[in-house]
């Protein structure tokens, strides 16, 4: 089992995932930590939420709720969904630009511009909609 990101919005109280594993963006989190704190945007760790890893871990709700989500939605990591777009997108613009390397011997690169790239149209989601915006982290 790998840990990875999911995309998620907060709306009017509910928490819509995308359910995609996001493996790359996950492994390089520091990386992308280090360039969004370069680019003075909201910093990528900070938009990391580890609610649904941490009730895996202990499988331990508090009384009254039935899942992950529900606990997200009012204790949870969230950043708006406006600064998660902006951070989202001059990324993935400063990753284009620079051809950015993610890794050693492989070169995650593509795959970090894709999982980011999907997450924007989540992000522009809860921007659209005056939402809130994570990245769960999920195992």
């Amino acid at each position: 089992m790998s840990t990875a990101l999911w995309a998620n919005v907060l709306i009017n109280g509910k928490v819509d995932s995308d359910e995609s594993d996001k493996c790359a963006i996950y492994k390089h989190s520091k990386k992308l930590d280090k360039i969004t704190k370069s680019l003075n945007v909201v910093n990528f760790e900070a938009t990391q939420d580890f609610t649904d890893m941490q009730y895996n871990m202990s499988d331990d709700l508090p009384e009254g709720m039935e899942s992950t989500d529900e606990l997200m939605a009012k204790k949870g990591v969230w950043v708006s969904g406006s600064d998660a777009v902006e951070m989202l997108e001059k990324v993935i613009s400063h990753l284009s630009e620079k051809g950015v390397r993610f890794g050693l011997f492989d070169n995650d690169h593509e795959e970090i511009v894709r999982e980011l790239t999907e997450s924007l149209q989540f992000a522009n989601r809860a921007k659209s909609e005056n939402g809130m915006f994570n990245f769960s982290v999920v195992m």
